[in-house]
């Protein structure tokens, strides 16, 4: 992608919370550090030149082609900081909530999810496909106010901006499978988010 693409401030939050918990995979850093990293980067600006997989230090391009898979367009996939868009200068209150819905219930989500993700590992999932997942159970499971087919929607389409050929198709479908056996419908089951803590 070469234009700056017109996302709306609800896609940018969610793309850039992805991109957290993408980086924390890649890297193995704690939250913290990671989101200061990505603070700072956004405050200073981010370079629209693309930083390919080969330029990280201790990580070989073979490696990374193992995570995120063979079919997967590897340099747009480093991270989504590589595209270039009208990034907000710190990290948007839905992102940060994003990720603290899916660290605060991070078992239960990655259980469900490997439990949904018909004969596919977490760990043999594309990275991105994996915490676009995991964001979206987290938003339909404890996001009753956003209605379950805006969440799969926007999560589709990351997919198919930002993964492989077949990672739209398969989000959608994991995604719709959840809404289905858990009811949820055109909103999700209601739980409070704010709440998550409380038994």
């Amino acid at each position: 992608m070469s234009e700056t693409t017109p996302f709306s401030r609800r896609t940018l939050a969610r793309m850039l919370a992805c991109d957290i918990l993408y980086q924390m995979d890649l890297t193995g850093e704690d939250l913290e550090k990671v989101t200061q990293d990505f603070l700072r980067m956004l405050q200073e600006g981010i370079e629209d030149e693309r930083v390919p997989p080969q330029d990280i230090p201790g990580i070989s391009l073979e490696h990374v082609r193992r995570l995120l898979g063979t079919s997967a367009e590897i340099e747009g996939l480093v991270s989504f900081a590589s595209e270039s868009f009208e990034y907000p200068e710190g990290i948007p209150e839905f992102s940060r909530e994003l990720v603290d819905l899916y660290m605060s219930n991070r078992e239960e989500i990655d259980g469900l999810l490997a439990s949904y993700a018909d004969r596919w590992s977490l760990e043999r999932m594309p990275m991105v496909d994996r915490n676009l997942l995991r964001l979206g159970f987290a938003e339909l499971l404890f996001r009753g106010d956003i209605p379950a087919n805006v969440t799969i929607n926007e999560y589709l389409e990351l997919a198919k901006a930002f993964s492989t050929e077949d990672s739209g198709k398969f989000i959608n479908g994991v995604l719709g499978k959840l809404v289905r056996d858990r009811g949820l419908g055109g909103e999700g089951d209601g739980r409070d988010y704010r709440g998550r803590g409380e038994k």
